[in-house]
């Protein structure tokens, strides 16, 4: 881990801004692993922690609100012209379909804890056309929540077990992961419990 910074220099938190603000459009792309190994990293001081929160926060800002953008007004069909587009955004579908009827503002902040929530939020106000000014504070609020869960699994890991930053984030991971597979379990027994209804 200290020899990928050491490696990166610099670049490594604007790399890190950039690999969340694509995790947005990309749920997939691994970019919880950079951020959750930044916390750890910061956790040895090899990184100052409120740099690491700035690049994470301003990452998932950009992409949260290019998102939504993209769904607001439609842009999303420019890349239907391409086959990963059309899968990409039958993806974002699903996931905002799973979501459920998330037109709170709460519950568009609640989506960001299951898993490919963070881009279902941001899909679904997109597509419910949600106001710039009820936007934005959901987008500061999701991003300074998501960047303090991911970079606080990693430092408090980090600075709670004495492991070092490999193994630190290796365990925040399956912390992380464990949480939100509870939270994905309880929200589908949730929505069971109220179609049964």
């Amino acid at each position: 881990m200290v020899e990928l910074l050491e490696e990166w220099g610099d670049l490594y938190l604007p790399l890190q801004a950039l690999a969340v603000a694509l995790t947005a459009f990309v749920p997939p792309f691994p970019s919880e692993i950079m951020v959750i190994a930044s916390g750890a990293m910061a956790s040895g001081d090899a990184l100052w922690l409120p740099a690491v929160l700035l690049a994470t926060t301003l990452g998932c800002l950009v992409g949260d609100v290019g998102l939504y953008i993209l769904f607001r007004y439609q842009l999303i069909r420019l890349i239907y012209r391409w086959r990963w587009g059309r899968r990409l955004h039958r993806m974002m579908l699903r996931a905002a379909i799973r979501a459920g009827k998330a037109t709170t503002w709460i519950g568009l902040l609640l989506i960001r804890w299951v898993p490919g929530g963070r881009s279902a939020s941001m899909a679904t106000a997109g597509m419910m056309r949600m106001p710039w000014p009820r936007l934005l504070p959901l987008s500061v609020a999701g991003a300074l929540i998501w960047s303090a869960w991911l970079v606080g699994l990693g430092y408090i890991t980090g600075t709670t077990t004495g492991l070092p930053p490999l193994a630190s984030t290796v365990t925040a991971i399956v912390i992380g992961t464990l949480v939100g597979l509870t939270v994905a379990v309880l929200a589908a027994r949730r929505r069971r419990a109220r179609a049964q209804d």
